[in-house]
């Protein structure tokens, strides 16, 4: 009767750990056919680079551009005027992004392609961005609250001093 008892416990054990081996494959299958279902949808690859921004109004003075192509040059042009008349480079190389920061208010233009020393890729669709800086006014307004707010934070330590001491 005891040797029957402890087979059920240690049966019910057994059990319960079966169990979680199988949810643990479970779930470690689901993950790799998952990580192996993104790998199989890489980023495609393209004869022209394809532009994106991460804001297309840029009101903190800054912004993101990335561009997708495989594992090739990029030179990558900014201009004020959607023509590209006067145009800059203001990037060429193998990374896929670059931050722009510094730019006066108004549209911005970006376009990409790939460079080799062969030849030269076709221009990517340009990419407009707006800079639309805050207005000073609200800067001013920023600043008095963090002031305000210094000020506070000071009173309340010198208060917590005195009681202390």
């Amino acid at each position: 009767m005891f040797a029957a008892v402890i087979g059920r416990h240690y049966a019910s054990k057994f059990c319960i750990l079966l169990s979680s081996v199988a949810l643990l494959c479970l779930f470690s299958f689901a993950s790799v056919a998952s990580a192996a279902s993104k790998l199989s949808k890489a980023a495609p690859s393209y004869d022209i680079p394809h532009l994106s921004v991460d804001n297309a109004v840029a009101s903190a003075g800054f912004f993101r551009l990335v561009w997708h192509i495989a594992n090739q040059q990029v030179e990558l042009q900014e201009s004020a005027d959607p023509a590209f008349q006067n145009a800059n480079i203001i990037y060429a190389g193998l990374d896929q992004a670059t931050f722009v920061s510094g730019k006066a208010d108004g549209v911005w233009y970006y376009r990409a392609r790939t460079i080799t020393d062969s030849a030269n890729g076709q221009w990517s669709e340009p990419m407009a961005v707006t800079v639309s800086h805050h207005s000073l006014a609200r800067a001013f307004m920023f600043l008095s609250l963090g002031v305000l707010v210094f000020l506070a934070t000071l009173v309340i330590i010198i208060r917590g001093s005195k009681v202390s001491h």
